[in-house]
């Protein structure tokens, strides 16, 4: 399965030029996104999931038909699952509109709730991995950690934080990581022989 994933800021290209170079199963947004980086999105005929960011206030997820996956689990007729959690660690922030955040507390009560699945959307990664402990805004979830050792997701995608470069965790457990801050082609493994590609199982 070959996904597009965006995240966080605009995009090298628009989304549908993207998606015209590459044989796309899937679009996966992880959050802080506007509607004007998306507007090609119509174009693209693939399943579009994903989870909102803290700083999403635009309903772009309702007007590009991109299915929320927050706290549920999705399969396609590949047989690939995909399960996703929104938002950030709450922080200090200024008035106006804003999208999900949640207190450590509040997010360990709502991740026992996360059904496990082959490849887990999440805007905020774990605590520890491509995160910074002493901000407050860019700290990970310490129970989205403990999941992710326990039901040993093939694959989590994130956004939201501003890693070095050079010092990226790619694996947590048995779980690859993969960071993204824009557009990002990324290849995933199916969980078992292609179906119908790019469409739900119901």
């Amino acid at each position: 399965m070959r996904a597009l994933a965006l995240a966080d800021r605009p995009f090298h290209a628009d989304p549908g030029a993207i998606a015209a170079q590459h044989d796309l199963d899937a679009v996966l947004c992880l959050g802080d996104l506007q509607t004007s980086w998306l507007e090609t999105l119509d174009r693209v005929k693939v399943v579009k999931l994903g989870v909102r960011g803290n700083h999403d206030a635009e309903p772009y997820m309702d007007h590009f038909g991109i299915e929320d996956l927050h706290l549920r689990r999705v399969e396609l007729d590949s047989g690939l699952t995909l399960c996703g959690f929104e938002g950030c660690v709450s922080y200090h922030r200024g008035r106006g509109p804003a999208g999900p955040t949640f207190t450590q507390r509040r997010a360990a009560k709502l991740i026992r709730k996360l059904p496990p699945a082959d490849v887990l959307l999440c805007h905020c990664p774990p605590y520890g991995v491509n995160d910074d402990p002493d901000d407050p805004a860019h700290v990970g979830f310490v129970a989205l950690r403990e999941w992710v050792l326990e039901h040993r997701p093939r694959l989590l995608l994130h956004g939201h934080t501003h890693p070095n470069p050079a010092a990226l965790v790619e694996r947590l457990g048995d779980t690859r990581v993969v960071y993204v801050n824009g557009a990002r082609v990324v290849d995933v493994e199916a969980a078992q022989a292609s179906g119908a590609r790019g469409t739900l199982r119901s």
